[in-house]
């Protein structure tokens, strides 16, 4: 495969014409191969597309950035650029591992300021991890690779992981500053918090189910990220309801703070 390149290679840049290079296997995708004119630096460009089935697309540019510095087909006065598809996811992670750690921040600042208390803002901030594990079983289960919007999705899920722990944390404090005792407190308020909630994750779950599910063209985009929420909300109708409860009885028999449950209504 790698001769056939290199010999489509060297006759797209003494032609103009476009070059197909098929890799006579099911698993190697075509190579398509168009010699044209740089519309910015005036330079010639030998533009090699292709496209990657059935794995992550970093794996693939990774795995074919090295077969071809190994086998050394791009030499001097030449070089490389990997763009498209790639580039753009690239940008994209870069642009998230600028973004999430400081959103992420912020979260924490604002649940501390809504409680008051660090116990009341750890246990919040633990329902993010339950359905952050409901997504990646998700996608585990369904043989699907993370990509960008996969990423979309568990932004999605950490709101309503953090909106449900919220609620929750409050009510049960709410609860407690009325006089009940924790046992009673954390039965009444799971009880109360677990219709809104149930409806929450089942009005995702059937809202995005088709996309899910979908093979169709284009469904690539958009079915990791749905896959990733409706594992995220599977996972908060199997984990929330109990979780939540068990963590708080831990530390749930101390005063409430002042402003613990403000939210509760």
């Amino acid at each position: 495969m790698l001769g056939h390149f290199a010999d489509a290679l060297r006759l797209a840049d003494k032609t103009d014409k476009a070059i197909f290079v098929a890799a006579g296997k099911a698993e190697v995708p075509p190579v398509l191969i168009e010699p044209s004119l740089a519309p910015t630096e005036g330079k010639r460009l030998i533009a090699v597309k292709f496209s990657v089935r059935d794995r992550d697309l970093a794996g693939a540019v990774a795995e074919a950035r090295q077969k071809v510095q190994d086998a050394s087909l791009i030499q001097g006065p030449y070089q490389t650029e990997w763009s498209g598809e790639f580039q753009e996811m690239e940008e994209a992670i870069h642009r998230l591992k600028m973004w999430i750690p400081v959103s992420v921040v912020l979260i924490c600042v604002m649940v501390y300021l809504a409680f008051h208390s660090v116990l009341d803002t750890i246990v919040v901030l633990s329902n993010v991890l339950a359905l952050s594990m409901g997504g990646v079983w998700a996608l585990l289960l369904t043989g699907t690779h993370f990509s960008i919007s996969a990423a979309v999705g568990f932004i999605s899920i950490f709101g309503v992981a953090i909106m449900d722990g919220l609620l929750s944390v409050s009510y049960f404090n709410a609860l407690r500053a009325q006089g009940l005792p924790l046992r009673e407190a954390i039965l009444e308020g799971a009880g109360r918090r677990v219709r809104p909630m149930m409806m929450t994750a089942l009005t995702a779950i059937f809202g995005l189910l088709p996309a899910a599910l979908s093979t169709k063209i284009g469904s690539q985009t958009q079915r990791p990220l749905a896959i990733v929420v409706v594992g995220g909300m599977i996972a908060t109708l199997a984990l929330n309801r109990y979780m939540m409860p068990v963590l708080y009885s831990f530390y749930g028999h101390r005063d409430p703070p002042a402003s613990g449950g403000s939210m509760a209504h």
